[in-house]
């Protein structure tokens, strides 16, 4: 199974308050269901290729209205010959009534209508709204293994509910994003923080403490690879600054000896020709009495500026 799919099976095991029940199956309707209205009544299909998620929305069906839809299985012979389960509430399962207790028939002064927007009328709870968030995301919803990617995406062939899904989420202070696919709209979360806290509010809390294992090992990674990444570099710059020194003092060497040089300067060549890869620090602590870092490096300065001096007057 993958992440997304586990995901959803933690979710469907939530045990959750009458009001959470109403708020959840709402979700469902709004993100798969399918009214069709035929002689005699209306009836509604949820389809979804989750069977956990397919048993969610019987057992909310028949706790919150007290109905008992049917579930039928369908092969999809194309994709990998996967099953669907469609959920059927006929019409003897009071249609009408759960439509409009659930907010997806409304009515307005021109009469009885659909509205694709979130009900927030039933949302006024904050676990109702956790509940609904929750609902949207099994309902279409799909979940990036974190190893791979952060990416948590909710999907709809409605603009008018994606948009107002959107606007839903935002509303929750987590920072979603929506785009058109084609013949589709994606509300996506690409920050693990913003993930993490939607996994959070829908009551994913293995899935959540899954992401964070991942996200402290990246950044145990990361910080592990800056910091050898830091000290090769240092090394490197070490080591090209001793080669300078180094070829200064073969210079002052060839051309002049180190007779001719100050007793300090003439005892840093030689220190320094004699431990070529010590770095200043520790070459300092070589002299008898022991000289300072700067010490150091304002001698080799001195050194370098000298045979620099030497080059320019013999033209090379």
């Amino acid at each position: 199974m993958s992440f997304s799919s586990d995901t959803k099976q933690e979710l469907c095991q939530i045990a959750d308050k009458p009001c959470c029940k109403r708020a959840e199956l709402a979700a469902f309707i709004h993100g798969i269901g399918t009214l069709r209205i035929q002689r005699g009544g209306q009836s509604m299909v949820m389809t979804t290729e989750s069977p956990a998620v397919a048993r969610r929305i019987f057992s909310l069906c028949k706790e919150c209205f007290a109905v008992s839809p049917e579930v039928r299985t369908q092969l999809r012979k194309r994709l990998g010959k996967r099953n669907v389960y469609h959920v059927v509430l006929g019409q003897d399962c009071r249609v009408p009534e759960i439509l409009m207790e659930t907010g997806l028939m409304r009515e307005t002064e021109e009469g009885v209508r659909i509205s694709r927007a979130v009900p927030l009328s039933l949302l006024r709870k904050t676990c109702c709204r956790h509940a609904y968030l929750r609902g949207a995301f099994l309902a279409t919803g799909t979940l990036s293994d974190p190893g791979k990617a952060y990416h948590l995406e909710i999907t709809s062939a409605s603009e008018e509910y994606a948009q107002s899904l959107s606007n839903f989420i935002n509303k929750l202070e987590i920072p979603a994003k929506m785009i058109p696919r084609r013949e589709s709209f994606v509300i996506y979360l690409k920050e693990s923080e913003s993930i993490v806290e939607c996994l959070n509010r829908m009551g994913a809390h293995k899935a959540l403490f899954a992401i964070e294992d991942v996200r402290i090992k990246k950044n145990m990674r990361n910080n592990v690879n800056r910091a050898t990444n830091c000290d090769s570099a240092n090394v490197d710059k070490t080591m090209n600054a001793s080669q300078r020194q180094i070829d200064a003092i073969r210079i002052i060497e060839e051309k002049m000896g180190f007779a001719k040089l100050p007793r300090h300067l003439r005892q840093m060549a030689e220190k320094r020709m004699e431990y070529p890869e010590t770095p200043m620090k520790e070459l300092g602590e070589c002299f008898i009495p022991p000289i300072s870092k700067s010490a150091v490096n304002h001698r080799l300065r001195k050194l370098i500026e000298i045979a620099q001096e030497m080059q320019k007057q013999k033209g090379e």
